[in-house]
Formats: structure tokens, C-alpha cells, sequence
């Protein structure tokens, strides 16, 4: 009888750890299968259509942290951050290892300018991977760097872009925010350096006239005014935005003017009123140039 109780206890054991082994197996075809469908449907822009089936898909099997990413981005992708951060928080509480839903929540949280937020989400997921080895840790690096920027701690920046650097040295982005933090940190020469580098890896045009607007304000800062013209003039060749525009032409004119050539300079301060954002600094410029009589005292 003991032997049969003992044995009894043992099956029930088998049987049990069976159960849990089978709890512990993951999504299912039930669930894999609407994930699939929905990374497709996300691929070809169907944003409601890919959100319905990563629904589909954790109905199935809550536990699916990666397809509660996915809910989120689609929701990020609507621009409902509300909804978005509340995916990317569960994916995290279903997987507390999966750095990108980190990166992506510290994101929506930097959107939303909650920037102490944001600060410890980034820096939970690099106390998760501390070396770096997953590649989303450089964009935790990043986003450390956005956050402080925008609050304009300059110094602390670029410490944080240079870390994303350092475990990407072609991260166009990070060198784009490293220029212009040591831009408005006053360092010039090293805000050219990484406007250069950035520029060489950035492939979208609109991103390269960024980077060359900046860095004909730093060259215009250190008087190199006819590498200034260059890098203004190119920024001209690829922006879009009107303000970019106005802001390359108004720093033309500014070179231009402290080259002595008036009529270069008047030529460009007119582009540049053309936009709102410029057009009072331009036109004080144009008066100024116009009539010096007026302002002398």
C-alpha cells in the first residue's frame, strides 16, 4: 500500500511537470499563424489590418510579448501613443528581456516630452545588456542622448550619443544628434567632424539637408565661410521644409555679408524671407544692408 501511494505521487508529478512543460511550450499555430499574417499585412502598410490579426494572435496566446510589441507599434503607427505605451508595457511584463520593447516604450514616453520616463525605460534596457550586444541597446543609447538634448543638457548629450557611436560608428542618427549638441555646446570643430561622418551615412535627402544646415552654422561660427557657402548651398540641393530653405539662405546671406559682399548677401536674405519663421530676421537684415544710416547712432 505505501509502495502504491509512493508511486501514485510519482505519476501525479510526471503528470503535473507534463502540464507545465506544455504551458511553458510557447504560441501555438493558432497564434503564430495570425502573426505571420499580421507582419505581412504591416509590411504593406495595412496598419488596421496588421493590428487586427497581432489581436488575433495574443488572444491566442497572452504570453506573446513580441506580438504585443507589434500592437504597439501599429498603434505607435496610428499616433494613439496612449495605447501604444500600454502594449509595449505588456510585451515587457510578458518578456522582461526583450530590449526593443524598451527602446520603443522609452520612445513614445520621449514623445509625450515624459522625460523622466523615457530616461529610466532607456536605462532599464541597457542594465539589461550593459556590452551592447543586442542592437537594440545603441537605440537606448540614442534615445538617452534625444532626451537629454531636448532639455537642453548638452553635455550629458553627447555622452550618451557617443556611447550609440561607439556601439555603432554608422549611426547616422546618433552622429547627427552628437553635431548638433556640440554645436550648441560651442564646440565647433567637433560638431563639423560628426556632421561629416553623419552626412556620409545618412541616405535619406531630407536627413543630408539637416546635417548641412548645421554644419554651415558650425563652419560660419569658426569664419570658414567659404566651406560655410559649400555646405549651406548643399543643404539647398535636398531640403524640403521651407524652414531648412530659409534657414540655409539666411545663413548665406550672414556668410555673405561678412565676406563684404552685399549683393550676395542681400540675394539670399530675400529667399530666405520667403518663410515665416525667417522672414523678420531677414527682412532687419535687408534694412540694414539697405539703409546703414538709419541704424547708426
Amino acid at each position: 500500500m505505501k509502495f502504491r501511494s509512493v508511486f501514485r505521487i510519482f505519476v501525479a508529478l510526471i503528470v503535473l511537470s507534463a502540464i507545465a512543460f506544455a504551458q511553458d511550450e510557447g504560441p501555438g499555430n493558432d497564434a503564430k499563424k495570425p502573426f505571420n499574417a499580421g507582419n505581412q499585412l504591416y509590411k504593406q502598410g495595412q496598419t488596421d489590418a496588421a493590428l487586427a490579426k497581432y489581436q488575433e494572435a495574443v488572444a491566442a496566446y497572452p504570453g506573446f510579448a513580441v506580438a504585443h510589441f507589434w500592437i504597439g507599434n501599429c498603434y505607435r503607427k496610428k499616433k494613439d501613443l496612449v495605447n501604444a505605451t500600454k502594449a509595449y508595457q505588456t510585451a515587457i511584463e510578458k518578456d522582461k528581456q526583450l530590449i526593443k520593447a524598451y527602446t520603443a516604450l522609452g520612445y513614445v514616453q520621449e514623445m509625450q516630452r515624459k522625460f523622466n520616463d523615457a530616461t529610466n525605460t532607456y536605462q532599464a534596457a541597457i542594465q539589461i545588456d550593459p556590452e551592447g550586444k543586442d542592437k537594440y541597446t545603441r537605440r537606448a543609447h540614442y534615445g538617452l542622448g534625444e532626451v537629454n538634448r531636448k532639455q537642453e543638457r548638452f553635455k550629458q548629450a553627447i555622452t550618451h550619443y557617443q556611447n550609440a557611436v561607439q556601439l555603432d560608428p554608422g549611426y547616422g542618427n546618433a552622429l547627427k544628434g552628437l553635431g548638433v549638441s556640440y554645436l550648441e555646446n560651442g564646440d565647433y570643430e567637433s560638431a563639423v567632424s560628426a556632421f561629416e561622418a553623419a552626412v556620409s551615412v545618412l541616405r535619406r535627402k531630407k536627413d543630408q539637408a539637416d546635417v548641412y544646415y548645421r554644419m554651415g552654422d558650425a563652419l560660419r561660427s569658426l569664419k570658414r565661410y567659404d566651406e560655410a557657402i559649400t555646405a549651406y548651398t548643399n543643404c539647398l540641393k535636398s531640403a524640403r521644409k521651407s524652414v531648412v530653405k530659409g534657414g540655409a539662405n539666411f545663413g548665406l546671406g550672414e556668410a555673405y555679408k561678412n565676406m563684404r559682399n552685399a549683393s550676395k548677401a542681400l540675394e539670399h536674405y530675400r529667399l530666405a524671407a520667403k518663410d515665416r519663421s525667417w522672414k523678420q530676421s531677414a527682412e532687419y537684415e535687408i534694412d540694414l544692408l539697405q539703409n546703414p544710416d538709419k541704424y547708426t547712432n
